[in-house]
């Protein structure tokens, strides 16, 4: 992150780039990411089986399965014998309108980084999805079988840049777990050369010209800007293909069988894939994915459909989605493919407490039948939400039970009152409205009793840590727990041989990039000018950001102030840090949480006046925890980001895809 005239520069000025592009050299990242990259749209283009720039020519026996354009020539010679499904625009209107569809996504595909630097044989090779050229900006060859592997993910594009691209005979193209032929791009600065019946399934884009050899098939779409489309068919047997994409669009749903669970318990998600026209039933694979990770693989049965259970969910707010990768089912004797589907995300909530179901009192039914509420201290080593309101209870535990939440000075926070109890054991209740809690504070649990409550005596005799959750112990609290007689419901404060009377929360903890075991490579940088530093992220689940946290060294003194920001530069909320400890992870709740939309990026930064944290090449990579991802340098700019000055100013600059270890604290809505 070091300014002029220090010797590490942060990168290569943006004009030198610029310029280095438009000479034609490639500008590749030493170790570059593979970011995910958002869709090349065709548009107008997208029916085009093939576009040439000067001319079309064919030979015998060619089957182009879509539209056929010209633009800016208007020549086309060979069909018949060759054979157009759509139509043909020799150097009409339509043809110049696809045409500049064709030009805008070649300069799009251009433009694209981070950038890889792959051999130029990829036979033989599996790829992921990303951005790849051959050593010295080179061109492509393809012998044997090329891999394209999306992970899971049909929304993958994969895009290859050279100065040529030759397949060789019989050549392939293998497209699995979910890659998509319309998401795969060559784009081509010179010319491109489809071998004797090879298989190529994705866009070509070329600059000069395009050949497609006898007994080809070309699974996608053929173009070229300046210069001409050769076609040669087949004199005896299958025709040379030309075949668009026609997939047919799905739906896809997924459901839980219980929702909210506890750590341990199992649950089974269910998805249904459905066509969204006919009878025909789609079939392939589908994924089950928490935020952006995967965490099962299934294939779809006879109907459609497909479940997976798990016991393995940590506590928290997950947002499960199903995404099906699309797959080919037969409508009669034709096999048709089917489009991928998400679903609409589930949000399953896994609550925790003090207390797992299996604790139990030592004294179930302590025989007293004085009105009383009786409550625990506890506090949280994260923020989070409180949800509701649990206790013990024994079968004389009748009546009518009202459950609270109260800050340390006893105000009332939230209340309810307990329905559809059992004779005994634990009880629940759920708040209209959950409250936020602050990590480090202490807070109160009560509920209230005509008698006949539960009890262990000398249990607060020492603290009770259920992580990330503590009932501290007695006497470093003023005394736990806590009770109150009376038949009001009044603030528990009075204690007795620091006795758990079996009152606990329900507690969904708040999301965030990191936990707060994870640690800086430098968690003090000696640098003492003042300074902004950030971190880009995104969530894959609308939601709510309830504040900022930053990881401290020893030497990093001073106020701190934390903000969120739009990726525009837009300040959302800012708040000053108070209480922080001396080194580790901080935290500033703001007064009032702001509302953030999936799939869009935000940013979150704190002020230092110096000896900040650091990872360097830390966002090389996309970094993901749940619904939240920090994203690879590259893929929206840089991550991380800073600016140097004393004021709260939008950090927008980057250094060695540095990590400052900025954070949010996260609800999912």
């Amino acid at each position: 992150m070091e300014r002029e005239p220090r010797t590490r520069r942060p990168g290569i000025p943006a004009v030198l780039a610029v310029l280095l592009i438009a000479l034609g050299t490639v500008v590749v990242a030493p170790e570059a990411a593979i970011a995910d990259q958002a869709p090349i749209d065709l548009g107008a283009a997208k029916s085009y089986g093939i576009i040439g720039g000067s001319a079309v020519t064919n030979t015998n026996n060619t089957s182009v399965q879509g539209d056929l354009g010209v633009s800016p020539g208007n020549t086309v010679t060979g069909f018949p014998p060759g054979t157009v499904s759509g139509t043909i625009h020799p150097g009409d209107s339509a043809a110049a309108t696809a045409k500049a569809a064709v030009v805008a996504a070649y300069n799009d595909a251009a433009s694209r980084t981070p950038v890889v630097t792959v051999p130029a044989q990829l036979g033989g090779t599996t790829k992921t999805p990303g951005v790849y050229t051959p050593p010295g900006g080179g061109g492509f060859l393809l012998s044997g079988t090329l891999t394209l592997d999306a992970q899971g993910d049909p929304g993958a594009v994969f895009l290859f840049r050279g100065s040529s691209l030759t397949t060789a005979n019989v050549s392939n193209m293998n497209l699995v777990n979910g890659a998509q032929t319309d998401n795969v791009f060559f784009q081509v600065t010179g010319g491109a050369t489809l071998g004797t019946f090879s298989t190529f399934r994705g866009n070509v884009i070329a600059q000069s010209s395009l050949t497609v050899h006898p007994g080809a098939a070309l699974r996608g779409r053929g173009f070229t800007v300046n210069g001409g489309v050769t076609l040669q068919g087949t004199t005896t047997g299958p025709a040379t293909l030309v075949i668009v994409p026609n997939d047919r669009p799905t739906a896809t749903s997924v459901t839980a069988s219980a929702n909210p669970t506890v750590p341990g318990q199992a649950v089974t998600f269910a998805a249904t894939v459905q066509a969204t026209a006919g009878t025909v039933v789609p079939q392939g694979q589908l994924v089950f994915k928490d935020g952006k990770s995967i965490i099962d693989t299934e294939t779809l049965d006879p109907s459609g459909q497909a479940s997976f259970t798990t016991s393995a969910l940590a506590p928290g707010q997950h947002s499960i989605t199903a995404v099906y990768l699309g797959g080919d089912a037969f409508d009669g004797e034709a096999l048709v493919h089917f489009a991928p589907s998400t679903s609409s995300p589930l949000v399953q909530v896994v609550t925790m407490g003090l207390w797992d179901n299996s604790a139990t009192p030592a004294e179930p039914d302590v025989n007293e039948t004085s009105p009383v509420v009786l409550g625990v201290k506890f506090r949280s080593a994260i923020s989070g939400t409180v949800t509701g309101i649990r206790f013990y209870k024994g079968v004389n535990n009748t009546g009518t039970h009202v459950g609270s939440l109260w800050s340390a000075g006893g105000t009332l926070l939230a209340s309810g009152t307990f329905t559809g109890e059992t004779a005994s054991g634990w009880q629940r209740m759920n708040f209209t409205t959950p409250v936020s809690i602050s990590a480090g504070t202490t807070y109160v649990a009560s509920y209230t009793t005509g008698g006949h409550w539960s009890r262990t005596l000398n249990y607060f005799t020492t603290s009770y840590t259920n992580d990330p959750l503590t009932a501290p112990s007695s006497g470093s609290s003023g005394g736990n727990g806590v009770y109150v007689y009376g038949s009001a419901n009044a603030f528990p404060s009075s204690t007795y041989q620091a006795s758990n009377y079996w009152v606990d929360v329900v507690f969904v903890p708040s999301e965030s990039l990191w936990d707060s075991s994870a640690t800086p490579a430098e968690p003090d940088v000696n640098e003492t000018s003042p300074v902004v530093l950030g971190v880009k992220f995104r969530s894959t689940i609308s939601g709510v950001i309830k504040g900022i946290r930053f990881y401290k060294g020893l030497n990093n003194t001073g106020s701190h102030v934390g903000s969120l920001w739009s990726a525009g530069g837009a300040l959302l909320a800012a708040g000053t840090f108070t209480n922080e400890s001396a080194s580790g992870w901080q935290q500033l709740n703001f007064a009032t949480p702001v509302s953030i939309n999936a799939n869009t990026t935000y940013i979150a930064s704190y002020t230092t006046g110096g000896h900040w944290s650091r990872t360097l090449q830390y966002f090389t990579s996309q970094y993901r925890n749940g619904a939240l991802y920090a994203l690879a340098d590259g893929e929206d700019g840089g991550n991380g980001v800073y600016v140097y000055g004393s004021a709260n100013a939008f950090p927008s600059n980057t250094y060695q895809s540095s990590n400052y270890w900025v954070d949010v604290a996260f609800d999912i809505a």
